[in-house]
């Protein structure tokens, strides 16, 4: 995964158990970084489902702000990624499950990449999800979903 997340321009910032938190435009934003978050997921899928043996990826991605720097105290400083941005993509990838969903991508990432130039091709199959109520969130989220 690391391989295909570098290529598209992203950070590989932790490894969380069983999965992956990737960020792009840190630790500098650029100009492509949404766009190229959605063509980094459908290649992290693509690339896992050729390896075979049984595994199995979802991804939940969505764009915004984050706090981005040391945290902790100085015993214990880590680099991080925090805020609601984060909190989004990861309740995201949690309702893959229930939508039957290998991809989950919040309409904000996907109007913000539609505006960095990515082509209609790279959404090729992906469904609009309006009204999404994630864990932990009063409003809804509307996003767009790649299922099988």
């Amino acid at each position: 995964i690391e391989c295909v997340v570098f290529e598209h321009g992203g950070t590989l910032d932790k490894f969380l158990g069983d999965g992956v938190m990737v960020t792009f435009g840190t630790p500098m934003p650029g100009t492509t970084d949404a766009a190229n978050a959605i063509r980094a997921a459908r290649a992290i899928v693509t690339a896992i489902d050729a390896i075979g043996e049984g595994l199995h990826v979802v991804v939940g991605a969505h764009y915004g702000r984050a706090i981005v720097g040391n945290v902790g105290p100085d015993r214990r400083l880590e680099f991080a990624v925090l805020g609601d941005t984060v909190n989004v993509a990861s309740r995201l990838e949690s309702v893959t499950r229930e939508l039957s969903a290998r991809i989950v991508l919040s309409s904000t990432l996907v109007d913000t990449a539609r505006a960095q130039g990515l082509a209609q091709e790279a959404l090729e199959g992906f469904v609009p999800c309006p009204g999404l109520m994630l864990r932990g969130r009063h409003a809804s989220v509307d996003a767009w979903c790649l299922r099988p």
